[in-house]
């Protein structure tokens, strides 16, 4: 009987597969989305945000799963940050605080910036 803990690298890369579907899905709803709210300007904003923090964080986690992270580490990064990143496009369409937002921004951010700086120190030698 298998723990959930009990990642090895090609079940740590599904997730990886599967977080950033997740993420994709939600950034493809905001465009019908926008359409049926009372202010879709607010939904663009989302979007917007959505794309600049995305791209980046697709390819760094993509390069972090390389680096054969703790699967532990890098399931509970891929998680904080669906979850981040939700709780980001939430704050744009309804009146969450604006410091909750803000929270979100940075934690998906510092997730972003965190596997960033492993896949440098990881493949540092290539310089």
């Amino acid at each position: 009987m298998g723990s959930k803990t009990n990642f090895n690298s090609g079940n740590l890369i599904q997730s990886y597969y599967l977080y950033s579907a997740l993420l994709a899905l939600k950034l493809l709803a905001l465009k019908p989305l926008a359409s049926i709210v009372c202010h879709p300007e607010k939904v663009q904003r989302a979007n917007i945000s959505d794309l600049k923090n995305l791209t980046p964080f697709w390819l760094v986690a993509g390069l972090y799963m390389t680096t054969s992270p703790d699967p532990v580490t890098a399931l509970t990064l891929l998680r904080a940050y669906v979850v981040a990143r939700i709780i980001a496009a939430v704050g744009y369409v309804t009146r969450i605080p604006t410091m909750m937002k803000e929270l979100a921004f940075f934690v998906s951010f510092t997730i972003t910036t965190y596997m960033a700086a492993c896949v440098v120190m990881k493949y540092n030698h290539a310089l």
